[in-house]
């Protein structure tokens, strides 16, 4: 990842689909298991839109973590302005190598980020930072038909992501030891008009920003390409919350 490309990120919202109403039906889920100031752990938080969410509806303590120093910084005014700086807590750290002892986190949250090191990586490692009958809650993109278009098999193949369905995703978690509580699909406008929209408004600018210079307009064009191979298959993809009990 290149200057340009985190030049365009930097620059909107979310770093990642979802939905403010997502947010809140999947906290739904845990709220009248969890005590009256929990500790909740979001990984690969970004800029934290969901994190402010959380910080509203849950009245937890928060430690949101992420390795890029500027979306910190962004949370932290987010949050300061919300009234929320005594609530949340920024930590520079690398998602698979975590600083924290063992069973601290009644929730451990993480919206669009764990494709970074992959959800059964994600489901192992920090199943050893969850309180004993403590949740995990997470969002990754998945398979939602078996007809898969090869256009878009064969890209997330030589972007090296591996996507798994549905099924395949309840069984890595159930082989971890979680138990289900539920799941269901992040609505198209969490990713079109939430995610992709923004970014398309970012990259016009930014062509012209950077018009003579060859790496940032193929950087913009990676972009571009991976918006436009989802939105022609959003039938066949999308983005799922699931809610597991420890």
């Amino acid at each position: 990842m290149n200057e340009y490309f985190y030049e365009v990120f930097e620059n909107i919202p979310r770093q990642g689909p979802g939905l403010k109403e997502s947010t809140q039906q999947a906290f739904n889920f845990i709220k009248s298991y969890l005590p009256s100031r929990p500790e909740i752990l979001d990984i690969g938080c970004g800029k934290g839109v969901q994190t402010i969410e959380l910080a509203k509806i849950s009245h937890a303590k928060i430690t949101a973590i992420d390795n890029h120093q500027y979306f910190l910084d962004c949370l932290e005014k987010a949050a300061q302005k919300e009234g929320l700086a005594e609530t949340i807590s920024c930590i520079n750290a690398d998602m698979s190598e975590l600083p924290f002892g063992g069973e601290l986190f009644n929730v451990i949250w993480s919206e669009g980020a764990v494709f970074i090191i992959g959800m059964k990586e994600g489901l192992k490692q920090w199943k050893k930072f969850l309180k004993r009958d403590g949740f995990l809650v997470l969002t990754d993109l998945v398979w939602l038909r078996e007809d898969r278009p090869a256009e878009l098999t064969q890209h997330w193949k030589k972007e090296c992501l591996t996507v798994l369905n549905i099924e395949q995703t309840l069984e890595a978690a159930r082989q971890e030891g979680y138990r289900l509580i539920d799941h269901f699909t992040l609505p198209r406008k969490g990713w079109i008009e939430e995610f992709i929209s923004y970014l398309e408004e970012i990259i016009t600018l930014l062509r012209a920003k950077y018009a003579t210079i060859k790496e940032a307009q193929e950087t913009f064009n990676s972009i571009e390409f991976e918006n436009e191979i989802v939105k022609k298959y959003l039938d066949y993809c999308g983005y799922e919350f699931f809610i597991w009990k420890n």
